[in-house]
């Protein structure tokens, strides 16, 4: 007897566990609506305007290509994308305002953080955008490149060029 009742409850284990496997929606799977912008960068900076060249500055810690990232908020905005330099470069986070049928961004006067006295810095972002096959990843093939210009409230005057390709994942 004991044996039939083994029997039994393992095919309605086996039972329910198939039918839990079961799908819940037709619904294909799909992207975001900035998928197209969206993605992990190798880049590198320049000071365009000022007095010192950060590939310089930062060649002393050994950072020259620093990664950051893009990526849809979560409300899935048609015109926001979150971009991220992960703290490699200035710290910041912001959402900036794209436009993906022309692939690209921008940003005025956003919050960034508070500094040691308490006072606001904030970045404004110009001439972003992305170029489908704009550059080549580190084994010559074309990929995807990302630029803009970014000046931070904290160091007026200084103007800063953000250029790089799509991580290769190499």
């Amino acid at each position: 007897m004991k044996k039939y009742f083994s029997i039994f409850a393992l095919a309605l284990v086996m039972g329910l566990g198939f039918a839990s496997c079961s799908t819940e929606t037709d619904e294909p799977a799909g992207g975001t609506k900035v998928e197209k912008m969206a993605g992990h960068w190798v880049v590198n900076t320049d000071l365009i305007d000022g007095t010192d060249t950060i590939p310089n500055v930062y060649a002393d810690y050994g950072i020259v290509d620093w990664d950051m990232i893009t990526y849809n908020t979560a409300n899935d905005d048609k015109d926001l994308m979150w971009l991220s330099d992960n703290d490699n470069f200035w710290g910041y986070t912001i959402k900036v305002n794209v436009d993906v049928n022309a692939l690209t961004f921008d940003c005025k006067d956003l919050y960034i953080y508070s500094d040691d006295e308490g006072n606001d810095v904030t970045c404004t972002i110009t001439n972003g955008r992305i170029v489908p096959n704009g550059g080549l990843n580190v084994n010559g093939k074309p990929t995807d490149a990302i630029m803009y210009n970014i000046e931070f409230s904290d160091d007026p005057g200084s103007l800063y060029f953000v250029h790089g390709v799509r991580y290769a994942g190499f």
